[in-house]
Order: structure tokens, then sequence, then C-alpha cells
């Protein structure tokens, strides 16, 4: 069975990086967050992901590597052109 996720193939330091919003609960635990960016990046056949999840706080939540979550940190997620995957 299908689901679908806001995605979006966002530009950061020349490479094209996939963003997908996940449930906070997808997250919640270091093991969790790692299964859950293991099995997207298996799908997408890629390893520019990451993961973002809408916290508590409605601050958002980055998972991936570093020099991305880093950029992504000030970039209201109003402001990125979210499309549709179902997966």
């Amino acid at each position: 069975m299908s689901q679908r996720y806001p995605f979006v193939n966002y530009q950061i330091d020349g490479k094209v990086v996939t963003l997908i919003m996940v449930s906070e609960a997808g997250v919640a635990t270091p093991e969790m967050a790692q299964r859950s960016m293991a099995a997207f990046k298996q799908r997408l056949k890629k390893d520019e992901v990451v993961l973002v999840a809408k916290g508590v706080s409605l601050a958002p939540i980055y998972i991936g590597a570093k020099p991305f979550v880093d950029k992504l940190k000030d970039v209201p997620l109003g402001s990125i052109p979210w499309s549709q995957v179902e997966m």
C-alpha cells in the first residue's frame, strides 16, 4: 500500500537535494530516523535526501547530511514549492 508525501527537489550548493516531508512519529528516535532515511534513499536511488518533519513547536526538524541541514535551517517551509509523490 503506497502513501503520499510532500517532496521537492531543492538546489543546495549546486546539488539537487530531495526534501521529503514525513510525520514527526517517523523520525521520533534516532533508530526510526535512520530506518526512514535508509528506506527513502533506497526507493529514490540517491543519497542526497533530507527528511523534514514539523515538531511540536511547529519548528521544522531536518534529518540528513549536516551541510544540507545547516543550509535549510533558515528557509521557511512555506517558501518551498512542495509537490506530492506516492511511494
